[in-house]
């Protein structure tokens, strides 16, 4: 792995949707060619990459980029050509030196927090200063995002998510609870998550912890078309997944189920056991909305199977022959009667199983 650090002199390609980025990067006077998922870089940045080499076959020798990190200017010199090289809409170098030079070591401060003060600049507008402080205010909380959360191997592309989310104040809002990052929806494993919460603190038996993992597990569930998940599996898969006891996914359970986030039911079914069938009663534990559509789902189609059947046909055979030139299976006859005798029939099976019989159009 190689590491370089060097200034962004060129965006060659850049593709916004998704931060992959092709540029060309200044190392002590020799040009390097980069290449790599880099969000938020502008012409004139200060980067320190990590990555491998790479040969491409027209354009030759270039580094693929794994990490990187955006150096931030240490000096009113370097931080002038920082603000002046494009990286405010409106600021020029012209304007980057007038900033600097009224406000030296106060420009960060200036910039973030006291627009009007930009406004005593010749030229500058009241809300041009205020856009000048807004975008400027959202580049520098978004890179102390982005170091923040490399510290962890979660990658740029998720700054801007959690900035947006979670605004200025994101990196104590994620120390004091790094399960956020779940709840907001970026696309990052819960594993790295966990593993942030506890190296800074996070206790591993803390209510948050354990219910983050049972939300965690439930959505994995449902991923795989479950809306809901018997209890003792639940609670088998969520304690190897976060190495506590039985006892703290009770505790984590309960104290969803007081706030909401989840619901239990239970439900008796019929069961072979050992070759018996008996009747078990299990619990089923459910997230809250997928509960909710659940239920109404069944409210719907009760309302609907309670409805008079206004569409029955009642000499259903003789339609049938009226209107198709296939004769139906004895399966199928018998689903096409279920349909006709019934507001609602609900038909499952996997692909190709035959569940659709086609009609022609006959009205």
């Amino acid at each position: 792995m190689k590491e370089l650090t060097g200034e962004v002199k060129q965006i060659i390609f850049r593709n916004e949707s998704n931060g992959f980025m092709i540029c060309a990067l200044d190392i002590d006077g020799n040009e390097l060619t980069i290449q790599g998922y880099i969000p938020f870089v502008n012409k004139g940045d200060k980067l320190h990459v990590t990555g491998n080499y790479v040969m491409h076959p027209k354009y030759g020798k270039q580094l693929k980029v794994q990490t990187f990190e955006k150096i931030m200017p240490q000096t009113l010199d370097s931080f002038e050509k920082y603000l002046g090289s494009g990286i405010i809409k409106g600021v020029g170098p012209s304007t980057a030196h007038k900033i600097v030079a009224k406000f030296k070591d106060k420009t960060i401060e200036v910039l973030r927090s006291y627009p009007k003060k930009i406004a005593e600049i010749k030229g500058i507008t009241i809300s041009k200063a205020k856009e000048i402080s807004d975008e400027f205010a959202e580049n520098w909380d978004l890179w102390q995002i982005v170091g923040f959360l490399e510290k962890f191997g979660i990658g740029a592309s998720s700054a801007q998510t959690v900035y947006k989310t979670l605004g200025a104040n994101a990196i104590n809002e994620i120390k004091d609870d790094p399960y956020k990052l779940e709840e907001i929806g970026i696309r990052v494993d819960f594993a790295q998550i966990d593993k942030m919460a506890l190296s800074i603190g996070i206790e591993r038996t803390s209510l948050r912890r354990v219910g983050s993992g049972i939300i965690h597990a439930l959505n994995l569930a449902s991923y795989n078309g479950h809306s809901c998940v018997i209890k003792e599996n639940l609670i088998e898969f969520t304690t190897t997944l976060l190495g506590v006891s039985n006892e703290d996914i009770e505790d984590g359970l309960k104290d969803l189920e007081s706030k909401e986030k989840i619901v239990s039911e239970k439900r008796k079914s019929m069961e072979t056991i050992d070759g018996k069938t008996e009747s078990i009663v299990r619990t089923w534990i459910y997230l809250k909305n997928y509960y909710n559509a659940e239920k109404n789902i069944a409210q719907k189609l009760k309302s609907l199977s309670e409805a008079p059947n206004i569409k029955k046909i009642h000499d259903v055979d003789k339609m049938i022959k009226k209107v198709s030139d296939i004769t139906p299976s004895k399966k199928q006859l018998e689903a096409i009667k279920l349909i006709n005798d019934n507001n609602v029939a609900i038909i499952t099976g996997g692909p190709g199983t035959r569940k659709n019989y086609n009609y022609k159009n006959h009205y």
